[in-house]
């Protein structure tokens, strides 16, 4: 229970409350919860469920009260546990506060623009010879194409084993995937905490195993991956106890050659460096002595080993501050050192207390432009308050800004299923696999309104030309069925 209120001019603040650890690497025991303060003194119930044991003397409540500008006091925090047998549904509710984005009305400006931008850019001139079984050209023949897969990334972060599983829930993951996405990432299989030095042979036999599924079931389905993460600036978990920077220096180098010799080229780009600025202070490797330019070190052998583009990772790049102007900072600097900084992975990480409009998006984006000749969205979620109105609006809005703007190349989630996601309130698909209009969006605008489907008769040379979409086709003549790629 937090007792608060909002002074000054005001009508209403926010806070957003966490119940996390209270030291590094700072792990939350559930989701962050978005409270409305009032002009008068208002105890209002927030509620923290967890799956995980809550450390004894370790947590905190923590109160983030930076989203707005504002003055708040706060009276008291009352904490209290309850067992697990209990209906949080008999609990009382937070007075909310209605949210809501510039942008969102149905006949915004900005959207019209967006989608005529997509209608002009994101569509080619395309043409295909088709050949029939004995690879002769079919000449004044119909053909029926529709678009199996976009070219450009829609994706999500998924998790390797599940290619491999054999459960109703692996499978039902596996279908989502190659039905509506274009790209995917592994959420962790790939970072440094999941080839740690000490694994026993059988633990890296199964993860390699798993991977070696997973690339492998991508591949046959045209589906590439991104690479993500090679180095965490921001001390990540397996680090955090380690006290010897030598240690750490080599251990980071090493996890580098070896996840890359285990992936070559089965990747089609990398997330270099993760987190160089967020989280910033003492818990940043680039902070402690010998360390500070192990992310050049790691750039440097990583170019060494590939010829794929490279990518820098950040969080909030969207929010006017330091961190969108201390990322764009970052990789000018980078760039003046002689390293080819090939994109920005924003992260955009969204939480309703915060949420800005498309045109301030495309207007970062212009930004980032200017520096990088590429830039994707690399973990996309939106968590409301029971709202999830708000959030398939967003979603939507967000997907067509996106591929609207010329240089993003993929828009990715970070995660869709509930059953296997960071933020389970941020999930496309509950965890019994029913949709949310957020995952609606989804196979409406990618699956449906931006999708190529056209019945047309091939010339005396077998030729058919058409406009639309790019990706994977599938072309259906006399019978037959194939899956080209047409240019």
């Amino acid at each position: 229970m937090i007792k608060a209120r909002v002074v000054g001019a005001a009508e209403s603040g926010e806070v957003l409350a966490k119940l996390q650890l209270r030291a590094a690497p700072y792990t939350s025991f559930g989701p962050t919860i978005g409270v409305g303060i009032h002009r008068e003194w208002t105890e209002q119930p927030v509620v923290f469920v967890t799956d995980d044991v809550v450390p004894a003397d370790k947590a905190a409540v923590v109160l983030l009260c930076g989203q707005k500008e504002q003055s708040i006091e706060v009276e008291s925090i009352r904490v209290l546990k309850y067992p697990a047998t209990m209906d949080v549904a008999l609990f009382p509710k937070a007075k909310l506060i209605p949210r809501t984005y510039a942008g969102r009305e149905p006949d915004a400006p900005w959207r019209k623009a967006a989608l005529e931008r997509i209608e002009q850019h994101r569509k080619q001139d395309l043409s295909m010879i088709v050949m029939g079984e004995e690879g002769q050209p079919l000449a004044e023949t119909e053909v029926k194409l529709s678009l199996r897969r976009h070219a450009f990334g829609f994706g999500s972060a998924v998790v390797a084993k599940r290619f491999s599983g054999e459960s109703e829930d692996d499978r039902r993951h596996r279908e989502i995937v190659d039905k509506l996405f274009s790209i995917v990432v592994f959420e962790n299989d790939l970072k440094d905490g999941n080839w740690a030095p000490d694994f026993k042979d059988d633990r890296k036999a199964k993860r390699n195993a798993e991977l070696d599924a997973a690339f492998k079931w991508l591949a046959e389905r045209h589906i590439p991956v991104r690479g993500h993460y090679l180095m965490q600036v921001a001390t990540p978990f397996n680090l955090h106890d380690i006290k010897d920077n030598e240690v750490i220096r080599q251990r980071t180098l090493d996890s580098v050659e070896e996840r890359m010799a285990f992936v070559k080229d089965r990747v089609i780009e990398w997330d270099v460096i993760n987190h160089p600025i967020a989280w910033g202070g003492a818990d940043m490797l680039n902070k402690r002595p010998g360390l500070e330019k192990l992310d050049r070190e790691v750039f440097t052998l990583a170019r060494s080993l590939t010829k794929l583009p490279f990518f820098i990772n950040e969080d909030q790049v969207f929010r006017p501050g330091p961190q969108c102007d201390d990322t764009f900072t970052y990789i000018e600097k980078l760039k003046a050192d002689g390293f080819t900084v090939a994109g920005l992975g924003n992260q955009a990480h969204f939480h309703e207390s915060y949420l800005p409009s498309p045109e301030h998006l495309l207007a970062v984006t212009d930004r980032f432009a200017k520096i990088v000749p590429h830039q994707s969205i690399t973990e996309y979620d939106i968590v409301t308050t029971e709202d999830e109105e708000l959030a398939a609006d967003y979603t939507r809005d967000v997907l067509i800004a996106v591929f609207s703007h010329p240089a993003y190349t993929s828009f990715l989630l970070w995660g869709f299923w509930e059953g296997s996601h960071w933020k389970p309130e941020a999930a496309s698909w509950s965890k019994d696999w029913s949709i949310r209009p957020r995952g609606e969006v989804l196979e409406e605008w990618i699956g449906r309104k931006w999708h190529t489907e056209v019945t047309l008769k091939t010339d005396a040379q077998g030729q058919v030309s058409w406009r639309g979409f790019p990706g994977w086709y599938e072309v259906t003549a006399q019978g037959r069925t194939s899956l080209v790629k047409p240019e």
